[in-house]
């Protein structure tokens, strides 16, 4: 931003602007000078906010001549036209020598186009189409630019035929600026001007097939000024925008250090942004953005094309004073509220920034969407250097949440008076036109002129004070002296008034600086003018001459020698030094530039001709003559060297070759920059071309002229020499014939055969006239068989053979003619390949193959197959037949399982002894491997076994208990093979094996024969349950009758009672007996003399009259208890006498068996029966508690 002044008043006052009237008078002078003067005011334009989605449509004139031009190819180019769309596409954070920056991002996208034939690209017409994308980083605060990055994308269509379309080039171009560019210093007003130096630099990349983009590339430190030069409506060279909203734009001239504009920006406040773009770049093209239509985002009354309306949501953004002084106090207000009714955002939470000085606060804004914060605005200067103030910094005011902006600018002062008339001689605005050109002068190089110019000087009255001046007058003092007086209407504060005066230059007005003076109120009638020394200034006017341009050119030159112009002699009548642009003509239509400050430079040309030459040689003052030259090149002669063998055999083709040949200095296309003639011989090609084929037929030394003519009709001839020889006879390819049919070869230049085939070679042999009919085709039919060989009689050789062998045989075939010289052998490849064998089913096996479900046999069932195979003569004697009879077993362990030979030869017998779906495959090999295979599907069905029950004894008859039963399933029916895995199962009524409660169902023996020992007495059945390796099933029950046995004794009476063996019966006698002996025993010898006192006091001795206890079985007697009778086992039901009672509470005797139980558990339980309570102790010879107990001890440690 460029610097304003400030005031410390605390006085705030609404600044209005009007505008004057024009008014103009016009004076000649005697002298001839020309004056002419006017006044008008000014108004100023303060930042604007942006939002994302902010659309600017611009009509986009494109201008790539120089480019074009500079891309080292002839063409011409109509103006490309076409719309560029600016959008703001977001509002971010960047970082900038660290201070963090509110920036947008402009997204920037245009394509343009000559239009159909509007673009010739080396002769050729077409339509030249210019892609352009973009984005700009644009600082918030004040607009600066902090970096710029597009690419182009160029293309051209011939014809105007899109399929044809070629790319010229895609260059990309990123620009950095730093610190960021300034190109506007708000608040804007006519006249202001701006200084900024910044390091800047472009770098250039793509890709063209036409010039190097990188070549582009800029880096380095730069001084650029800007002026606001004008007001109003946006015109240039007559034309308008289409925007009608604009009619109070700003235009802002840019200028480089050197005073070469760099183009212009017609700033529009009511569109927020730029209304008319003009820029220049180095890389050769310059563009035109005109305003079109502008859509803001958020909006209410808006016409795209005429006016941007007014926001829905807005935050104003205002500052306390005009100016203030470097680190005051400054209010900051802004309002923030929804239209149309201003309707306040209430307790919203805004940031406002003043980055300059790394300011940051959070207010609220209150009830009326107001917030007012007092922000000390520093003594920090921004980046300009400006006419007009010390510095002028941006504040934000922002909604982060909505990303809604509002903006102003801070001006800071050094000074601050109520009223101060400033002649600004920074701001004055000088104009020239030369030869109907305008252009706006830059003080930064000096105001320049030539006798004849008109420069028009727009004078600014300022008024550097917070009040408002009253009207006074302006004098103006003109080069020559003559004075000019124009009213000065009242200023506002910090406001101006301009006076407009022309001036031309008389003809031959004299070399050096002359003059303008004026002066704001001359006469001193503004009492409150603070201070009067700066209402005076000037402005100084050089007025010079063109240069005087001086060439000289060599002459004489042939292509490709250095030419020098020479522009040395130039010099610049008015003092200073001149440099020289050389326009040189290279090539038709094309145009290289040469800028060299000691002008001087060298060329050569590639092309005789006459070529021009524009010497531009420019002063210091911008001034430039221009000199246009002619220089003639002279033409280069053609070249030619010719190339041929020095010998050649007669009648043999040879080809001169005169391709070597060319002009350098020709602008032809390749290949036709010389015709080549060929005098006396008669050539295939034709006349004038650069070889020349033809046959000699006549032995001995010929000669060849060729004669080399350049596109300048200068020719250039040659002769050589070529001598003819006798040849060597040549065979040409072979052929294979095959049933008549000449057969190619295959891609890989073999034939392929099969082995034994029988095909016809051919081959044709050729040599002079004279030795032809006498050739000798000698044939080589294999190389790997070399005893095969032919040989035929003629130039035509015709051989019939076969291959037995496969693979690849190599043949060959030579001529020999009548001399013994040899032809080179023409080769040929066949490939032999193998014919694979055949196998044929025989009736048997065919009847197999087409079963579907599989030939159907039983186990152990004789099956017969035959098959026949076959194959070419040379191999059927060595064919193999072999079948594989199991499709689940890889017997030769190759990792297949149907190739087996488990039977070898053309017939098979087998079986199989298990059920089952077999797969039987027959197949045939030869000698080279190759298989040929039938299969079949077998289905081997199970046999199902009949069970048959025979008797060792020989009869089932008079059996009898305890008997020994021998049986056996001998004769159980089945195959053979299942009979060798027969499961024999036995089940025996009487037997529970299981201890499921049920004598049937149980494997109670198994095996073929069985032994069945002590049967018990009863009918039973026996059941016998084969099983094959199936698991088929059948079963066979007979029934046997079995007797009961007679006792036969007292003992086995005794054991038939108590239904235990005779063996056991005597233990238990035994047992008993030593029971009754150890009772008897302890009752006597425990009697104590207590006892005896006892037994004598008693009247009564039960003892003396009672029996001793029978032990005629176990002691069943228990004390003061009846004696049980002993329960004898019922032989009728022998299975309830072997369940035994019920266990006790404490479940089954440690020790015991449930078979124990069964027969002991009476009388366990009755030994172990606590006595009955008695009311005193009766005298008894009963056991006590204590033999009782002792009894049962005994009785569990029996292992029974």
């Amino acid at each position: 931003m460029a610097n304003r002044a400030t005031a410390v008043f605390v006085l705030f006052m609404l600044m209005t602007t009007s505008m004057m009237a024009l008014s103009k008078d016009a004076f000649i002078l005697e002298d001839e000078e020309i004056i002419e003067s006017s006044s008008k005011s000014t108004t100023t334009a303060e930042i604007a906010s942006w939002r994302i989605g902010d659309k600017w449509t611009y009509e986009t004139q494109f201008d790539v001549a120089q480019l074009i031009a500079q891309a080292n190819v002839s063409a011409s180019l109509n103006t490309l036209t076409g719309d560029t769309v600016y959008e703001v596409e977001d509002i971010f954070f960047i970082t900038i020598d660290g201070v963090q920056t509110l920036a947008y991002k402009l997204k920037i996208d245009g394509d343009f186009s000559s239009g159909n034939g509007g673009a010739t690209l080396e002769g050729t017409t077409g339509r030249l189409e210019i892609g352009y994308s973009g984005e700009d980083i644009i600082r918030v605060r004040d607009q600066a630019v902090i970096n710029s990055e597009f690419e182009l994308d160029v293309d051209f269509a011939p014809f105007n035929l899109g399929f044809l379309t070629q790319q010229i080039a895609v260059i990309n171009f990123d620009t950095y600026y730093d610190p960021p560019k300034e190109r506007y210093d708000f608040p804007l007003r006519t006249g202001d001007q701006w200084y900024m130096p910044f390091m800047s630099g472009t770098s250039v990349s793509g890709t063209s097939d036409y010039f190097d983009p990188s070549e582009f590339d800029t880096n380095g430190a730069e001084n650029n000024s800007w002026q606001v030069t004008a007001d109003g409506i946006p015109t240039e060279d007559g034309l308008n925008i289409k925007y009608e909203g604009c009619d109070e734009s700003y235009k802002v001239n840019e200028w480089n250090a050197t005073g070469v504009s760099s183009g212009f920006n017609w700033y529009c406040p009511a569109a927020r942004f730029n209304s008319w773009i003009r820029i220049s770049n180095a890389a050769g093209f310059t563009i035109d953005w005109l305003l079109k239509d502008y859509e803001p985002v958020d909006s209410f009354g808006v016409n795209k094309r005429t006016n941007p309306g007014d926001r829905n949501v807005d935050i104003e953004v205002t500052t306390q004073f005009v100016a203030t002084l470097p680190d005051s106090i400054s209010e900051i207000y802004a309002t923030y509220a929804v239209a149309p009714n201003n309707t306040p955002e209430v307790n919203k939470n805004l940031q406002l920034r003043y980055e300059m000085a790394g300011t940051l606060l959070n207010p609220i804004t209150d009830s009326n969407g107001e917030i007012e914060e007092n922000l000390n605005v520093s003594n920090v200067q921004d980046d300009t250097t400006a006419s007009d103030d010390y510095s002028s910094n941006g504040v934000i005011v922002w909604d982060p949440v909505q990303e809604i902006i509002g903006v102003a600018t801070i001006v800071i002062d050094l000074n601050v008076v109520g009223i101060d008339l400033v002649a600004q001689e920074d701001s004055i605005i000088v104009t020239r036109t030369r030869d109907g050109e305008v252009a706006t002068l830059s003080k930064s190089i000096g105001y320049n002129a030539l006798p004849g110019d008109l420069l028009s000087f727009s004078l600014p009255a300022q008024n550097r004070g917070v009040l408002t001046s009253p009207s006074t007058e302006m004098e103006v003092i003109v080069p020559g002296g003559e004075a000019i007086r124009q009213a000065v209407p009242a200023i506002e504060a910090y406001s101006e008034q301009r006076i407009d005066v022309d001036w031309t230059v008389p003809e031959g007005a004299t070399i050096g600086s002359q003059s303008l003076t004026f002066t704001v109120d001359p006469d001193q009638l503004v009492a409150g003018d603070a201070n009067r020394s700066n209402n005076q200034a000037s402005v100084d006017i050089f007025i010079g001459r063109t240069p005087n341009a001086s060439v000289s050119i060599d002459t004489g030159n042939y292509t490709f020698e250095d030419v020098i112009i020479d522009a040395r002699s130039s010099f610049d009548p008015d003092g200073g030094d001149v440099e020289c642009r050389f326009e040189v003509e290279s090539r038709p239509g094309l145009i290289d530039i040469i800028t060299t400050p000691d002008c001087v430079m060298r060329w050569n040309w590639t092309d005789g001709g006459v070529w021009e030459v524009i010497t531009i040689v420019t002063d210091d003052e911008l001034d430039y003559t221009t000199v246009v030259s002619s220089v003639t090149i002279l033409n280069r002669a053609p070249y030619v060297n010719l190339t041929h063998p020095t010998e050649i055999a007669v009648e043999t083709q040879v080809t001169i070759d005169a391709t070597d040949s060319g002009d350098i200095d020709t602008t032809s296309p390749s290949g036709q920059q010389v015709s080549i003639s060929w005098p006396g011989l008669t050539c295939n090609e034709g006349l004038t071309q650069p070889t020349c084929t033809f046959i000699p037929m006549e032995e001995g030394p010929i000669e060849i002229k060729a004669i080399a003519t350049d596109d300048d009709g200068t020719q250039t001839e040659v002769v050589s020499s070529l001598n003819v020889l006798n040849i060597a006879p040549t065979v040409g390819d072979i052929e294979v014939w095959i049933a008549g049919v000449n057969t190619p070869f295959d891609g890989n230049g073999t034939w392929i055969l099969d082995e034994d085939q029988t095909v016809i070679l051919r081959a044709q042999g050729s040599d002079s006239l004279n030795d032809r009919d006498q050739l000798i085709l000698n044939w080589n039919l294999s190389d790997l068989m070399p005893e095969l060989t032919v040989s035929t009689d003629g130039s035509a050789s015709d051989v019939a053979t076969s291959w037995p062998t496969i693979g690849q045989h190599v043949i060959s075939v030579r001529a020999v003619d009548d001399d013994g010289v040899s032809s080179e052998p023409s080769l040929a490849m066949v490939t032999i390949e193998n014919v694979a064998p055949t196998i044929t089913a025989k009736t048997n096996f065919l009847d197999a193959i087409n079963r579907i479900d599989g030939l159907p046999v039983f186990e152990n069932d004789m099956v017969v197959f035959d098959v026949s195979g076959s194959d070419t003569a040379s191999d059927i004697d060595t064919l193999q037949i072999c079948w594989d009879i199991d499709g689940t077993t890889d017997s030769d362990l190759d990792g297949t399982l149907n190739n087996d030979c488990d039977v070898e030869g053309d017939h098979l017998e087998t079986m199989w002894d298990s059920s089952g779906y077999r797969t039987i495959t027959a197949w045939v090999m030869d000698d080279d491997g190759e298989k040929a295979s039938l299969s079949a599907v077998v289905k081997v069905m199970n046999r199902i076994p009949t069970a048959m029950i025979s008797y060792e004894n020989g009869s089932l008859d008079n059996l009898v208990e305890g008997d020994t039963l021998n049986i056996t399933g001998f004769g159980t029916l089945d195959t053979e093979s299942d009979l060798l895995d027969m499961l024999y199962v036995w089940d025996f009524e009487w037997e529970d094996t299981d201890l499921d409660g049920e004598g049937l169902g149980d494997v109670d023996s198994t095996g073929l024969s069985i032994s069945i020992d002590d049967l018990p007495a009863g009918t039973w059945t026996i059941t016998l349950t084969v099983t094959d390796d199936d698991l088929a099933t059948s079963t066979k029950t007979i029934t046997i009758s079995v007797d009961e046995k007679p006792p036969e004794g007292i003992l086995e009476e005794f054991s038939e009672a108590l239904g235990v063996s005779q063996t056991m019966s005597i233990v238990i006698i035994l047992l008993v007996a030593i029971v009754l002996v150890l009772a008897s025993f302890l009752a006597v010898t425990r009697r104590s003399p207590s006892d005896d006192l006892l037994e004598s006091a008693s009247s009564n001795k039960m003892w003396d009259s009672a029996s001793l206890p029978t032990y005629e079985s176990p002691a069943f007697e228990q004390t003061a208890q009846p004696t049980q009778p002993v329960a004898q086992p019922s032989f009728e039901q022998p299975p309830q006498a072997n369940q035994g009672p019920p266990l006790p509470a404490s479940g089954l005797p440690q020790g015991w068996t449930m078979e124990q139980w069964a027969y002991y558990g009476d009388q366990y339980l009755a030994a172990n029966q606590p006595p009955a309570p008695v009311s005193q102790p009766t005298p008894s010879m009963t056991p006590t508690n204590q033999d009782t107990t002792s009894l049962s001890s005994l009785l569990d440690d029996l292992d029974l």
